[in-house]
């Protein structure tokens, strides 16, 4: 069988990288650019022809003063190039993840051969990236839905068992102040039989707004139940959360609250009961029991105030 002629595989080779949305450029010994794709010189924010000839670093530079092509966030260059250049040249093969001013992204893989000469090759996972993003932004979404409560828009039961769980884990290994509100808004049966579900769920709405108003950024508020709230008060000992609590039961008794179905303006009120962490505790539910029993006891001492029980 007669055999085919040789073919010269480079004009081949030279233009399928041309055409290629991928990266690719060579290196020689001194660190010089001898052939780029023009993706390859997108990734410094130049040109194929302007990149060849320059070396690497003059490169990046040009990138991280004109902020084009990739993103280099830091103040001193000149210690971020060493740094890279070091890194580089540990190994022999080199792979990482880039992203560039105009939003693209490249895996990136850095070969340095025995010659000397340095090839650097890179797949486009632009969309790739865009993907994962998506991905983590409706897994978030997804989180959001079951860790808060529709109504109010605060923690939801599920959501206050994993936070008080931590943040009581946290206290008792740190040896900090853990405290924890129980809140129930007094007679709210009667609320909803005047006014309706929709006067009612306004009223929480309402509450809910107004103790997050008055909350510190790490405490945490929850709906556990239909008018039922907690207030995780991390760093807080037992007079601060009395402070806290006497506070938000002074603030709902002053609001003038109200509904869709009345202009009038509806007097609400709370119990509210309180608990702080001690030596004997182990986990959360020895607070929320005595929080919850602290607010029964001011519902049976007449409602619209604040108590506190001791450990036994």
């Amino acid at each position: 069988m007669p055999q085919s002629p040789p073919v010269n595989l480079e004009p081949i080779l030279l233009d399928a990288l041309k055409l290629t949305p991928n990266c690719f450029g060579v290196l020689n010994q001194d660190k010089e650019v001898i052939y780029c794709n023009q993706h390859f010189a997108s990734i410094f924010g130049t040109t194929a022809e302007d990149a060849i000839g320059k070396k690497s670093g003059d490169l990046l530079r040009h990138a991280w003063e004109t902020k084009q092509g990739v993103i280099i966030n830091t103040d001193d260059f000149e210690q971020w190039l060493e740094n890279l250049h070091k890194l580089h040249s540990e190994k022999a093969l080199n792979q990482y993840e880039t992203d560039l001013s105009d939003g693209r992204w490249f895996k990136m893989t850095r070969i340095n051969l025995d010659s000397g000469y340095t090839i650097i090759m890179g797949a486009d996972i632009t969309n790739l990236k865009q993907a994962q993003t998506s991905l983590e932004q409706a897994h978030q979404q997804i989180e959001s839905l079951v860790n808060t409560d529709q109504l109010t828009g605060m923690h939801n039961r599920r959501s206050y068992n994993q936070l008080a769980k931590q943040e009581c884990a946290r206290a008792i290994r740190f040896n900090q102040q853990l405290s924890l509100l129980v809140i129930d808004i007094d007679y709210f049966k009667v609320i909803n039989d005047n006014f309706g579900h929709d006067g009612g769920d306004s009223i929480l709405k309402q509450f809910a707004q107004i103790c997050s108003d008055l909350l510190r950024q790490s405490d945490s508020l929850s709906r556990i139940g239909g008018e039922e709230f907690t207030i995780i008060l991390p760093m807080t000992d037992g007079e601060g959360a009395m402070i806290i609590a006497e506070r938000i039961r002074e603030h709902i008794a002053k609001h003038s609250f109200h509904t869709t179905q009345t202009n009038n303006n509806i007097n609400v009120t709370v119990s509210i009961g309180v608990s702080s962490l001690t030596a004997g505790d182990k986990v959360i539910q020895d607070l929320f029991s005595r929080a919850d029993m602290a607010m029964y006891c001011a519902k049976r001492g007449g409602r619209n105030q604040v108590q506190q029980t001791q450990p036994v």
